[in-house]
């Protein structure tokens, strides 16, 4: 959601005047609210059409929204309003459109014009150009949600929960996250310039050089080097001794290679005879549907993996198959603030089955169904924006609402950066404890 930027205060006619423009392009542009459309990210559902009715639930009638009388108001206010040097249709557009969206109070509904789907804004290929990290607004700040592995923002210092607070030298105040993601991603090899607020309130300005950002999704090196400066790429335990018994598995993300590169290291973690797994989801944002769902196949052999409440109340549900490589290997996940969407229903999924426990902090929050609705009213033949809205709620197999609550570990366990670097990862620690019985 767009927050509102800080103006000077106009007068009192000025006002009335303004705002009769807003409430005419308000009504304006719920007429843009319609189009074909599929679902793009967010725990997507390649095989579901998106609605095709009218915003307000009617008929696509433009009597709905009293057509006749937004045109006279149009009329009057080219004709007669004092100020027509404010009667930027653009800029009244975007407000318009922004009024709409945050009458809705939800953060996962956002238009995105064509520049930021020209730049990707609500892409999973498999690589792209930028800094490697992924953010959100839905504290009304453009914050990181995690920092890709690997990544130019990792290797900067960037860090989950940094709050941007401009970007090359411009403050962001205001911005949506697309807004953010715009201009930030750019071209392998150029630089931009983030200052940041970390979570301890510390403020940092990071040059970050742009790469190509490969998508890989699976890993079975730690996160995080356990214990900072001595175990680098092995697991080890709290005294230092390299684990040998136990899996580890890091998914950053969803998309369609996950499964694939999922199935090669769990073939790997099969042959080696492991007696339970450490399956790290951390920092993970999320991603498409059918990949969450087959992720979570592979580690259970019957049960609900996720069921959808769309708007008419109508519930559809994902079970698992049998065959899964890993269904009878003990498991503990492990969770934090920056676990969302898909993160979050495969961790559920598999607590829920009896097949995991979860170590960590509640996770983000993230439950709701999104489609992306492509806008074609707007009278501009090289393209309208789009409307990506919510459609829909996940629920657990327990039947547990994700959205706005996020899922609560078994073991809350939460590690601050700080303790981190005092005591080493102390959420593997303890999965490592886990597993072996203690």
């Amino acid at each position: 959601m767009e927050l509102p930027r800080e103006q000077p205060q106009p007068g009192f006619g000025e006002r009335i005047a303004r705002n009769a423009v807003v409430i005419f392009l308000i009504l304006a542009m719920v007429t843009l609210a319609f189009g074909l459309a599929w679902g793009i990210q967010d725990l997507r559902q390649d095989d579901k059409p998106a609605s095709q009715a009218n915003a307000l639930g009617g008929s696509p009638s433009s009597e709905s929204v009293g057509a006749a009388i937004i045109d006279e108001i149009v009329d009057l206010l080219k004709n007669q309003y004092v100020d027509k040097s404010i009667l930027d249709e653009d800029s009244l557009r975007a407000a318009a459109i922004q009024g709409i969206i945050g009458a809705l109070n939800d953060t996962h509904t956002e238009y995105l014009t064509p520049a930021e789907l020209k730049a990707g804004a609500l892409s999973l290929d498999s690589s792209y150009d930028g800094i490697g990290a992924s953010v959100s607004d839905s504290t009304g700040v453009v914050t990181i949600v995690a920092p890709f592995r690997d990544s130019p923002a990792e290797a900067a210092g960037i860090r989950q929960g940094d709050i941007v607070l401009s970007v090359d030298g411009e403050n962001i105040e205001g911005w949506t996250s697309g807004m953010a993601v715009e201009r930030i991603r750019g071209q392998q090899g150029s630089q931009v310039v983030l200052e940041v607020q970390h979570t301890d309130g510390t403020k940092e300005t990071l040059t970050i050089t742009r790469g190509n950002i490969p998508i890989e999704s699976v890993y079975t090196e730690p996160k995080l080097e356990i214990i900072p400066g001595e175990s680098g790429t092995d697991l080890v335990d709290r005294d230092g001794a390299k684990v040998t018994d136990i899996g580890y598995v890091n998914i950053t993300q969803f998309h369609d290679r996950t499964i694939s590169e999922l199935r090669t290291k769990l073939k790997d973690v099969q042959d080696k005879g492991y007696v339970g797994l450490i399956l790290d989801l951390r920092g993970n944002p999320g991603g498409l549907l059918q990949a969450t769902v087959d992720v979570a196949d592979e580690f259970l052999d019957g049960g609900t993996i996720i069921s959808e409440v769309d708007a008419d109340g109508n519930k559809k549900s994902w079970s698992a198959k049998q065959g899964g490589l890993a269904t009878k290997l003990p498991i503990v996940i492990l969770i934090d603030g920056g676990s969302a969407s898909g993160a979050e229903v495969l961790s559920a999924a598999l607590r829920d089955n009896g097949r995991a426990q979860i170590v960590g902090v509640r996770s983000f929050g993230k439950g709701t169904v999104n489609q992306l609705q492509p806008l074609k009213n707007c009278g501009d033949p090289s393209g309208c924006g789009a409307l990506y809205l919510s459609v829909g709620r996940w629920l657990t197999p327990n039947g547990d609402q994700i959205e706005g609550v996020g899922v609560k570990p078994d073991i809350e366990l939460p590690m601050t950066y700080d303790e981190y670097i005092d005591k080493g990862d102390i959420q593997v620690f303890k999965a490592i404890d886990l597993l072996h019985g203690k």
